[in-house]
């Protein structure tokens, strides 16, 4: 029988307080082969969502690099999701999520997922 370690108590009431300061509502929306998944019904959680922005950069990593024609987005955009609070969540590439509370309820997709953290499920998101 696995034991958790004696911080994760102290961790998942830090996450919580986070959270209550910083957390939006968002909806989940998860998809497959292009539709909405029947296995997986959306959701509406709370969760922190911060928007990259600024400046793009090459993939090379230089200012200027003739060789390399993709640009990313310096910040990412990432939802940071309470795993404590919402451990059923099973996100995927493809997925969608919805900014409730801002200007226009913009709609994000998941670009990947990091699910290896302890304390949260990070999707990283790109805008639709």
């Amino acid at each position: 029988m696995p034991v958790s370690a004696r911080f994760h108590q102290l961790r998942d009431r830090v996450v919580a307080a986070v959270d209550q300061a910083f957390a939006e509502p968002v909806k989940l929306s998860f998809i497959k082969d292009g539709k909405q998944d029947d296995d997986r019904e959306a959701i509406e959680v709370e969760a922190i969502l911060r928007v990259g922005g600024g400046k793009e950069a090459l993939a090379s990593g230089k200012v200027t690099d003739n060789a390399w024609r993709s640009r990313f987005g310096a910040s990412p955009t990432e939802l940071h999701i309470d795993r404590a609070r919402y451990p059923a969540i099973v996100a995927r590439s493809g997925d969608r999520v919805k900014a409730l509370s801002r200007q226009g309820e913009p709609w994000f997709e998941v670009l990947s997922v990091e699910d290896r953290g302890e304390a949260r499920l990070v999707l990283v998101l790109g805008e639709v």
